[in-house]
Protein backbone atom coordinates (compact mmCIF):
# COMPACT_ATOMS: atom_id res chain seq x y z
CA UNK A 1 0.00 0.00 0.00
CA UNK A 2 1.52 3.56 -1.27
CA UNK A 3 0.28 6.71 0.28
CA UNK A 4 1.24 10.04 -1.92
CA UNK A 5 0.10 13.41 -0.07
CA UNK A 6 -0.10 16.17 2.30
CA UNK A 7 -1.04 15.22 5.94
CA UNK A 8 -4.82 15.22 6.96
CA UNK A 9 -6.06 17.83 7.69
CA UNK A 10 -8.80 18.84 10.12
CA UNK A 11 -11.82 18.37 7.19
CA UNK A 12 -10.04 15.34 6.72
CA UNK A 13 -10.38 14.28 10.51
CA UNK A 14 -13.91 14.88 10.33
CA UNK A 15 -14.43 12.03 8.03
CA UNK A 16 -13.07 9.44 9.80
CA UNK A 17 -14.36 7.73 13.00
CA UNK A 18 -13.64 8.78 16.68
CA UNK A 19 -10.91 5.69 17.06
CA UNK A 20 -7.95 5.20 14.64
CA UNK A 21 -3.99 3.93 15.67
CA UNK A 22 -1.03 5.63 14.20
CA UNK A 23 1.59 3.55 12.83
CA UNK A 24 5.19 3.97 11.02
CA UNK A 25 5.38 3.17 7.66
CA UNK A 26 8.03 0.41 6.18
CA UNK A 27 9.70 3.13 3.89
CA UNK A 28 10.04 6.15 2.00
CA UNK A 29 9.80 6.16 -1.81
CA UNK A 30 10.84 8.79 -4.46
CA UNK A 31 9.43 8.80 -8.12
CA UNK A 32 12.17 10.42 -10.77
CA UNK A 33 12.63 10.57 -14.36
CA UNK A 34 15.83 10.47 -16.31
CA UNK A 35 15.77 11.72 -19.17
CA UNK A 36 18.35 12.03 -22.46
CA UNK A 37 18.20 14.37 -25.25
CA UNK A 38 21.93 13.55 -27.45
CA UNK A 39 21.28 13.15 -31.05
CA UNK A 40 22.19 9.79 -31.42
CA UNK A 41 19.27 7.15 -30.38
CA UNK A 42 22.18 4.22 -29.44
CA UNK A 43 24.23 7.05 -27.17
CA UNK A 44 21.04 8.18 -25.61
CA UNK A 45 20.07 4.37 -24.70
CA UNK A 46 24.25 4.06 -23.33
CA UNK A 47 24.12 7.29 -21.46
CA UNK A 48 20.78 6.44 -19.76
CA UNK A 49 21.87 2.97 -18.71
CA UNK A 50 25.32 4.35 -17.73
CA UNK A 51 23.53 6.90 -15.26
CA UNK A 52 21.30 4.25 -13.91
CA UNK A 53 24.43 2.05 -13.45
CA UNK A 54 26.27 5.11 -11.63
CA UNK A 55 23.05 5.53 -9.33
CA UNK A 56 22.99 1.71 -8.30
CA UNK A 57 26.45 1.71 -7.41
CA UNK A 58 26.16 4.72 -5.61
CA UNK A 59 23.20 3.49 -3.75
CA UNK A 60 25.19 0.92 -1.90
CA UNK A 61 22.83 -1.24 0.45
CA UNK A 62 21.27 2.20 1.54
CA UNK A 63 18.60 2.71 -1.69
CA UNK A 64 17.34 0.57 -3.98
CA UNK A 65 16.99 1.99 -7.30
CA UNK A 66 13.01 0.17 -8.41
CA UNK A 67 11.79 0.10 -12.10
CA UNK A 68 7.89 -1.43 -12.66
CA UNK A 69 6.75 -2.97 -15.48
CA UNK A 70 4.06 -5.30 -14.85
CA UNK A 71 5.32 -4.95 -10.99
CA UNK A 72 8.62 -3.36 -9.16
CA UNK A 73 11.64 -4.58 -9.78
CA UNK A 74 15.10 -3.63 -8.01
CA UNK A 75 17.62 -2.55 -10.89
CA UNK A 76 21.18 -4.15 -9.88
CA UNK A 77 24.20 -4.48 -12.26
CA UNK A 78 22.99 -7.45 -13.69
CA UNK A 79 19.39 -6.25 -15.29
CA UNK A 80 19.69 -2.23 -15.22
CA UNK A 81 19.93 -2.49 -19.46
CA UNK A 82 15.84 -1.74 -18.82
CA UNK A 83 13.60 -0.56 -21.72
CA UNK A 84 13.38 3.42 -22.48
CA UNK A 85 10.62 5.36 -23.58
CA UNK A 86 10.06 8.24 -26.09
CA UNK A 87 9.51 11.54 -24.85
CA UNK A 88 6.12 12.50 -26.53
CA UNK A 89 7.28 16.03 -26.00
CA UNK A 90 10.75 16.17 -26.86
CA UNK A 91 11.61 14.92 -30.15
CA UNK A 92 15.01 12.66 -30.14
CA UNK A 93 14.72 11.98 -26.25
CA UNK A 94 14.44 9.33 -23.93
CA UNK A 95 13.13 8.91 -20.79
CA UNK A 96 12.82 6.30 -18.06
CA UNK A 97 10.27 6.09 -14.98
CA UNK A 98 12.30 5.41 -11.79
CA UNK A 99 11.51 5.11 -7.92
CA UNK A 100 14.49 5.50 -5.18
CA UNK A 101 13.58 3.20 -1.72
CA UNK A 102 14.81 3.87 1.35
CA UNK A 103 13.83 2.32 4.70
CA UNK A 104 12.53 4.35 7.50
CA UNK A 105 14.16 2.02 10.25
CA UNK A 106 12.92 2.08 13.82
CA UNK A 107 12.41 5.97 13.79
CA UNK A 108 10.11 7.77 11.97
CA UNK A 109 10.68 11.26 13.69
CA UNK A 110 13.91 11.26 11.45
CA UNK A 111 11.76 10.96 8.29
CA UNK A 112 12.69 14.58 7.13
CA UNK A 113 15.70 14.17 7.41
CA UNK A 114 15.57 10.71 5.24
CA UNK A 115 14.00 12.48 2.60
CA UNK A 116 16.37 15.43 2.75
CA UNK A 117 19.20 12.78 2.17
CA UNK A 118 17.53 10.87 -0.11
CA UNK A 119 17.25 13.65 -2.44
CA UNK A 120 20.66 14.57 -2.29
CA UNK A 121 21.60 11.14 -3.24
CA UNK A 122 19.36 11.56 -6.15
CA UNK A 123 20.80 14.69 -7.21
CA UNK A 124 24.51 13.99 -6.39
CA UNK A 125 24.01 10.88 -8.95
CA UNK A 126 26.80 10.88 -11.51
CA UNK A 127 25.21 11.73 -15.00
CA UNK A 128 26.75 10.57 -17.97
CA UNK A 129 26.77 12.74 -21.45
CA UNK A 130 23.04 14.50 -21.78
CA UNK A 131 21.49 12.72 -19.19
CA UNK A 132 19.09 14.64 -16.29
CA UNK A 133 17.56 13.12 -13.37
CA UNK A 134 14.31 15.16 -12.18
CA UNK A 135 12.54 14.55 -9.14
CA UNK A 136 8.54 14.02 -9.61
CA UNK A 137 6.05 14.57 -7.14
CA UNK A 138 6.02 14.33 -3.68
CA UNK A 139 8.17 11.11 -1.43
CA UNK A 140 5.40 8.89 -1.26
CA UNK A 141 4.88 6.21 1.86
CA UNK A 142 4.80 2.72 1.49
CA UNK A 143 3.10 0.12 4.50
CA UNK A 144 3.45 -3.53 3.68
CA UNK A 145 0.26 -5.12 4.92
CA UNK A 146 -1.71 -2.78 6.89
CA UNK A 147 -4.23 -5.74 7.29
CA UNK A 148 -1.93 -7.07 10.17
CA UNK A 149 -2.77 -4.34 12.42
CA UNK A 150 -6.66 -4.85 12.03
CA UNK A 151 -7.12 -6.11 15.87
CA UNK A 152 -4.72 -3.56 16.96
CA UNK A 153 -7.73 -1.01 15.69
CA UNK A 154 -10.38 -3.53 17.20
CA UNK A 155 -8.86 -3.32 20.47
CA UNK A 156 -8.81 0.27 19.98
CA UNK A 157 -12.37 0.29 19.65
CA UNK A 158 -12.99 -2.08 22.37
CA UNK A 159 -11.06 -0.14 24.97
CA UNK A 160 -12.78 2.93 24.13
CA UNK A 161 -16.29 1.39 24.27
CA UNK A 162 -15.27 0.70 27.85
CA UNK A 163 -13.99 3.82 28.95
CA UNK A 164 -17.55 5.27 27.41
CA UNK A 165 -19.31 3.03 29.79
CA UNK A 166 -17.49 3.95 32.61
CA UNK A 167 -17.06 8.08 31.77
CA UNK A 168 -20.85 7.45 32.37
CA UNK A 169 -21.35 5.78 35.00
CA UNK A 170 -23.24 3.10 32.88
CA UNK A 171 -24.56 -0.25 31.57
CA UNK A 172 -25.49 -0.34 28.18
CA UNK A 173 -25.85 -2.48 25.27
CA UNK A 174 -23.47 -1.35 22.41
CA UNK A 175 -23.66 -2.61 19.02
CA UNK A 176 -20.56 -1.44 16.37
CA UNK A 177 -21.26 -2.49 13.28
CA UNK A 178 -18.78 -2.31 10.28
CA UNK A 179 -15.66 -3.72 11.49
CA UNK A 180 -15.36 -6.18 9.13
CA UNK A 181 -14.92 -3.95 6.63
CA UNK A 182 -11.41 -2.71 5.20
CA UNK A 183 -8.65 -0.41 7.21
CA UNK A 184 -8.58 2.67 5.57
CA UNK A 185 -5.60 5.11 6.12
CA UNK A 186 -4.24 8.84 5.79
CA UNK A 187 -1.11 10.18 5.98
CA UNK A 188 -0.83 11.25 9.66
CA UNK A 189 3.17 12.77 9.30
CA UNK A 190 6.10 12.43 6.95
CA UNK A 191 6.37 8.89 8.12
CA UNK A 192 3.31 7.75 9.57
CA UNK A 193 0.06 6.83 8.63
CA UNK A 194 -3.65 7.05 10.28
CA UNK A 195 -5.06 3.65 10.26
CA UNK A 196 -8.80 2.70 11.14
CA UNK A 197 -11.90 0.80 10.25
CA UNK A 198 -14.84 2.80 9.40
CA UNK A 199 -17.69 1.51 12.07
CA UNK A 200 -20.67 2.97 13.62
CA UNK A 201 -21.56 2.44 17.54
CA UNK A 202 -25.07 2.27 18.90
CA UNK A 203 -25.62 2.87 22.00
CA UNK A 204 -29.39 1.34 24.30
CA UNK A 205 -30.88 0.51 26.77
CA UNK A 206 -28.58 1.99 29.57
CA UNK A 207 -29.20 1.54 33.02
CA UNK A 208 -27.04 3.28 35.96
CA UNK A 209 -24.57 0.99 37.14
CA UNK A 210 -25.12 -0.25 40.72
CA UNK A 211 -22.58 1.34 43.52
Amino acid sequence: MTVVGTRISYDDLLDTPAVSITRPGDFLLQSIVMSNDSRDSALRRRELHETILQMISAAGGRYRILYEDDYPIALNRENYQIELDNDDKRPDTNRVDLKVQVDIGGDPAQAQSIIAAMRRFIRSTNKVGRTEIDVKGETALVMNRPERFRYDIIDAIAKDSKKLMDAMALDCKIEIDGLNGRIQWERASAAELLLYIPYRMTIGDCGKRAP
